[in-house]
């Protein structure tokens, strides 16, 4: 019986991670053995250390770019890997800049298509900032056409922290979206809560003697909504050109890390005002800082805007992972190393 792949896409900081969380506990409350494989556009792990915070699970991590483009090449070994553990079904989280098609795709090329079958492709969408990304991000075309591609290749469309928006706003996301995609079901939510029975229907332990993952008639909106999501399932895939270009162009990843033997340690201000003071080239933050000797050591986001922070157990040194378009990676680091001077 063929593995179950569901993909999980979506833009820097749209709440991939935290639906993939979601996942993990359905999957235990199931008695399910998921395998993970998370993608990480930046040399330091962050998601992968966060999975494996909350759920003590082992993640098969690819960091330093995108296993659509400049990793492919090792996704299938990364597959292999967990092939080999006999998972239940597999979870592939991509980097907010990669093209899930390319993943569909690679999971119809020998030898993967005779052990994995693609079960679900979900994209998560970040209600305050996605109907801004075609202008703000307009100096990449290749980015554009993969926002684009991580819309039309879903299964189901979600879209996130629409609490944070007027109705008015979803209701033009709503229409952009079907743009690109007219069957994918769209859900509204915030923290990317949803009905996860759809998503995971069909999946079983392997021990039991269940017939192959079908897609459940149940909606992922209230149960007066009767609409069967569309199988994708891989078998209606088009015909792939092998010469498709890189998923993004002036994207890149800059990791920062404390100065040996800092003075002074940097208050939550600082690192918020350093943030926004990279003002929209700045799409993406992330990392596990030191605030003072009596705090405990602090994960700290930053996407859309806005930052977050949260208590960690992380063992390692102190660092912040910055991913933003054209990124003038001197300036940045000169301004992070005057922090630690003031």
């Amino acid at each position: 019986m063929k593995i179950p792949v569901i993909i999980l896409s979506g833009f820097l900081g749209s709440g991939k991670t935290t639906l993939l969380l979601s996942l993990l506990q359905e999957s235990k409350q199931r008695g399910l053995n998921p395998g993970v494989v998370m993608n990480e556009l930046g040399q330091r792990d962050v998601d992968g250390y966060i999975l494996q915070e909350h759920t003590g699970m082992t993640v098969e991590k690819l960091l330093d770019g995108c296993i659509c483009c400049s990793r492919k090449e090792e996704l299938g070994e990364c597959l292999q890997v967990l092939l080999a553990r006999r998972p239940d079904a597999i979870f592939i989280e991509l980097t907010g800049v990669a093209n899930p098609e390319e993943i569909a795709y690679a999971l119809l090329e020998a030898p993967l298509r005779d052990r994995l079958t693609l079960h679900f492709t979900a994209t998560v969408l970040d209600a305050e900032n996605t109907l801004e990304y075609n202008s703000r991000l307009s100096a990449d075309r290749h980015l554009v056409r993969t926002l684009r591609q991580q819309i039309s290749s879903a299964d189901l469309i979600i879209v996130n922290k629409s609490d944070l928006v007027e109705q008015e706003t979803l209701w033009k996301i709503e229409k952009a979206v079907r743009k690109q995609n007219i069957e994918a079901e769209i859900v509204y939510t915030h923290y990317s809560k949803i009905n996860l029975v759809p998503l995971l229907a069909g999946i079983t332990p392997r021990e039991l003697p269940i017939p192959a993952p079908q897609r459940a008639p149940q909606t992922f909106k209230s149960a007066a909504m009767t609409r069967v999501l569309p199988d994708s399932g891989g078998t209606a895939l088009k015909e792939h050109d092998t010469a498709q270009e890189t998923s993004y162009s002036q994207v890149a990843a800059l990791t920062l890390t404390f100065p040996q033997g800092a003075p002074a340690q940097l208050t939550r201000r600082q690192f918020e005002t350093f943030f926004r003071e990279c003002g929209d080239n700045l799409l993406r933050a992330k990392g596990h800082v030191i605030l003072s000797d009596d705090e405990p050591v602090q994960l700290v986001q930053y996407a859309g805007m806005r930052t977050s922070w949260e208590a960690s157990s992380y063992p390692g040194l102190p660092y912040v992972v910055c991913i933003g378009l054209n990124l003038n990676e001197a300036l940045l680091t000169e301004r992070w190393s005057a922090l630690f001077r003031s």
